[in-house]
């Protein structure tokens, strides 16, 4: 095997005389080793996800029963409600990890992105407004429906723009699009915040990365967007320079007017 491996690699010469193949070479090898980490941390966290629900769902279950309780003195029932708080937080993150490892199969029924964008706002409007954040919808009205599980891509979209918030701390504009290009349904979702460097821009969709305060995030947001958009066929890429904002771009494959 190694003998093999050793037997393909290029001569020297080989490499200088042609930057373009080393580069793309080069290229691929990164994506290869970036898929099989994604593969290795989506096992080991599917694994601990199920581990921690049941426990969970025991103190969830517990905290609540006892809440109801007559005549427990105050900071008793304050401090229950702190416990299901945090056990209901908890478990929002085991959600995403699932989603995130893919253990949560997408469902398929006939979907209009532009109505999941507009859910995604509905949930998302208080946010929006208590930050000060103006959004602005330029939407195809005749882009066809698509096969796919309403709910998670109202996540992605919910996602997307919590991080788009997040990143404009003192308020700003979100500017989100839809169109037919290219043989497949596009979407877009633009900032004008404080944007990312490049380093930050190619660790973006790493799982628990995150630039963050540990209150604000876990670093499994774009995470399980990039696992969603790719359950779903399709890809998702970002382009953000610092203090320039930032945009996401998702192009989901177009197969006539609706997918088989």
């Amino acid at each position: 095997m190694n003998q093999s491996h050793d037997a393909e690699k290029p001569d020297p010469a080989g490499e200088a005389g042609n930057p373009s193949m080393d580069s793309g070479e080069t290229s691929l090898q990164l994506q290869l080793q970036h898929a099989e980490r994604l593969a290795t941390v989506g096992q080991l966290a599917a694994g601990i996800a199920h581990e921690l629900n049941g426990p969970l769902g025991n103190i969830l279950g517990y905290a609540q029963l006892a809440s109801k309780q007559p005549d427990l003195p105050d900071q008793v029932y304050s401090d229950l409600d702190h416990i299901v708080r945090s056990a209901l937080y908890a478990r929002e993150i085991v959600k995403k990890v699932m989603l995130f490892s893919r253990q949560v199969p997408p469902l398929r029924e006939s979907v209009c992105l532009n109505q999941i964008v507009r859910d995604g706002l509905y949930l998302t409007e208080p946010l929006l407004s208590k930050s000060r954040v103006k959004t602005i919808c330029q939407f195809c009205e005749d882009l066809p429906p698509m096969n796919g599980d309403p709910g998670q891509l109202r996540q992605v979209i919910v996602n997307l723009i919590v991080n788009a918030v997040q990143a404009m701390p003192d308020g700003g504009e979100i500017v989100i699009g839809t169109a037919r290009e290219e043989g497949a349904r596009m979407m877009t979702i633009r900032d004008n915040g404080r944007g990312m460097d490049e380093k930050t821009r190619k660790k973006c969709f790493l799982p628990f990365f995150t630039t963050k305060d540990i209150d604000q995030g876990t670093g499994l947001g774009l995470s399980v967007v990039h696992g969603i958009v790719q359950a779903h066929g399709g890809r998702i890429t970002v382009a953000s320079k610092p203090n320039a904002g930032t945009t996401f771009t998702l192009w989901f494959p177009l197969t006539g007017q609706k997918d088989e």
